[in-house]
């Protein structure tokens, strides 16, 4: 499969809402953005656990740090990096001023930061090897593989992790916010209906689906077993999860080629056809207007298939009638022995027009050193990269957050290090999403196959 050259930086990185989210930010959180804090040192000595070798750097120093904006409420972001800002200069002596950009300005000023416009010291990013191949010699990201040396090497983080911040055997970030999915379902509807526990395999999920669903004298459903999580008709997400499950991949080691179009493609394909159009437990959520959260909370639906963490929090909120009576397991793979999802990562990165880089890359050390990382993942109820992290009681004793600690531990990447990954998976023409939705409405999966194919190669990657 040949490489086509790189298009013009306005396309590279054109993304939607739904595709930010999906790499682990939340779009549309307004909150405090593009607003800097200077933080002033802090009143007691910080913990032991930054590595703060600043010796021969100036006190003075400031460094700017651009950071997207997370959770429902700003003022607890805000909070939490006042205290980070401010241990690290009563460590350090140096000051981090930070913005808090708004989703939909992340994109642009990113992709301006990387080709020579206003940029920061360092840098919460995404799509790492779009940002890395359009960076120059003199702006974009700075390759700090002695930073990862320093904080353990690459075993540090999880896979996914990996695959997002290193690029061509140069690492450009270390890897911290973490996204993947996991089964979501209602207790209650499980003990009136007599099943035990969650499904581990497709075929027990389709049983249990089953013996939920309700329909009318006509078939239709009523009362769905199941439910995909692809709200407004997207299903990419929730089929390259079934991909994993399967055993397949979406590009071999080296993403120069799609491998889907093999046995594990045609199989995950035709499970995610089939749950709605054979089986009849699955509403077809092509609807743009369909919510699976939604629908269930309003008692329509039994199971979720690939919730993302923030669930939880959401239902509380918008129906507490449910508080006690659902919960999360791992997804079900096609014989219970497969990857469970697929996941998503992001770096903090330093960037090259830096005019501080040791400054900045201690405090990309001490951001995301364990313990700073857990404090983060509670303050912002956000997954983690870092595999220690992960294995914390915060997450593994928690009925919700343990399946996803055990899906993170058994995910594979979601999104594609690819610069033009934007428009291969755009929603919702893009040729993915065009393939998945084909294949649901009744499309031979061979032809639908073959015809996104053709159009992937068209694009270039």
């Amino acid at each position: 499969m040949k490489r086509k050259k790189l298009m013009a930086l306005g396309m590279v990185l054109t993304m939607t809402a739904g595709i930010l989210s999906g790499c682990g930010g939340q779009a549309g959180q307004e909150g405090n953005n593009d607003a800097v804090q200077q933080t002033e040192p802090a009143d007691t000595a910080a913990g032991d656990s930054a590595d703060t070798q600043t010796e021969g750097m100036a006190e003075n120093v400031e460094l700017t740090f651009w950071m997207q904006s997370y959770g429902s409420d700003p003022s607890v972001q805000r909070e939490a990096l006042d205290k980070l800002t401010a241990e690290f200069k009563e460590q350090t002596g140096i000051t981090v001023n930070y913005v808090i950009n708004d989703w939909n300005s992340a994109n642009q000023k990113l992709t301006l930061a990387c080709t020579g416009g206003e940029a920061p010291d360092v840098a919460d990013i995404f799509f790492t090897r779009s940002f890395a191949e359009m960076s120059s010699e003199e702006a974009g990201l700075l390759e700090i593989n002695d930073v990862v040396e320093e904080m353990g090497g690459e075993n540090t983080w999880l896979a996914a992790g990996k695959d997002e911040a290193c690029v061509d055997g140069n690492w450009y970030g270390i890897p911290w916010r973490f996204d993947t999915r996991v089964l979501l379902y209602n207790t209650e509807d499980f003990d009136n209906a007599g099943i035990a526990e969650p499904p581990k395999t497709w075929d027990e999920l389709i049983a249990c689906a089953q013996k939920l669903t309700q329909t009318d004298a006509n078939g239709n459903i009523t009362h769905a077993g199941l439910a995909w999580h692809a709200d407004s008709g997207r299903y990419d997400q929730t089929w390259f999860s079934m991909l994993a499950q399967c055993g397949g991949e979406m590009m071999n080691a080296d993403f120069t080629a799609f491998t889907f179009d093999s046995e594990e493609g045609r199989k995950s394909l035709q499970f995610l056809t089939d749950c709605v159009n054979v089986y009849n437990i699955c509403s077809n959520s092509l609807d743009a207007s369909y919510d699976s959260t939604t629908e269930f909370m309003a008692g329509n639906v039994s199971m979720v298939f690939g919730v993302p963490g923030e669930t939880k929090n959401n239902i509380l909120m918008n129906a507490p009638q449910m508080e006690g009576k659902f919960t999360s397991a791992p997804l079900p793979t096609a014989t219970g022995t497969e990857k469970n999802a697929i996941a998503f990562s992001a770096p903090i990165a330093v960037m090259k027009s830096t005019q501080n880089p040791e400054a900045a890359k201690e405090w990309v050390k001490f951001f995301c050193n364990e313990e700073n990382q857990l404090y983060l993942s509670q303050q912002l109820s956000l997954l983690n990269s870092n595999a220690n992290v992960m294995k914390d009681p915060y997450f593994t004793d928690d009925e919700w957050l343990k399946a996803y600690s055990e899906s993170a531990a058994n995910s594979q990447s979601g999104d594609m290090p690819l610069t033009t990954w934007s428009q291969l998976d755009a929603f919702p023409d893009g040729p993915i999403n065009t393939m998945c939705s084909q294949i649901v409405n009744g499309q031979d999966i061979d032809a639908a196959i073959k015809e996104c194919m053709e159009k992937l190669d068209n694009i270039g990657y």
